[in-house]
């Protein structure tokens, strides 16, 4: 029952997606699909506030792993810091103010949004070295989702992350 209940939802949800939306507000620019971050979705915020419930419960780091090499006044502070963290908006919710001069963190953005790109994988030079050099693409395989949402087309590449992901996580 509770599986033709979610079966409902999810169709319920795919039919309703607003695809311009998800790809003007969640695809990045390097293909990053922000419902798949823990930083958007705020599972790193939630973890480090469980893990430092869990530490405090138990009367701290040193009480409940001695004294060794890790500073646990330190590490705590790491997880409070972590625990009171924002919530990602996504990298195109985040867009600097050119006119105002601010500066832009991000290559990537900074490339897309000079060729007035939504993402890397509609420019010629796709994937070019500014791309294929950064750690974080690499880690999370953005490629590899601007080569499928070329491949599948942006409604169907979208319909499969939310079944096989992001569905599945709620």
């Amino acid at each position: 029952m509770a599986d033709a209940y979610l079966s409902k939802i999810e169709e319920k949800d795919v039919c309703a997606m607003k695809y311009e939306e998800e790809k003007r507000r969640y695809i990045s620019f390097c293909g990053s699909y922000c419902h798949t971050c823990d930083w958007h979705t705020g599972k790193i915020r939630k973890t480090a506030q469980a893990t430092l419930n869990m530490l405090n419960e138990y009367g701290g780091f040193t009480k409940l792993f001695g004294r060794n090499e890790i500073d646990g006044s330190n590490f705590s502070r790491g997880l409070e810091v972590l625990a009171n963290s924002g919530i990602c908006s996504g990298c195109k919710a985040e867009l600097p103010d050119y006119s105002r001069g601010e500066e832009e963190r991000c290559e990537i953005r900074r490339c897309c949004s000079q060729k007035g790109y939504s993402n890397c994988g509609e420019c010629d030079s796709f994937p070019c070295e500014i791309l294929g050099s950064n750690p974080g693409v690499v880690k999370f395989h953005t490629i590899e989702n601007l080569e499928g949402i070329a491949k599948m087309g942006l409604e169907q590449w979208i319909d499969e992350w939310w079944k096989d992901y992001i569905m599945k996580q709620t």
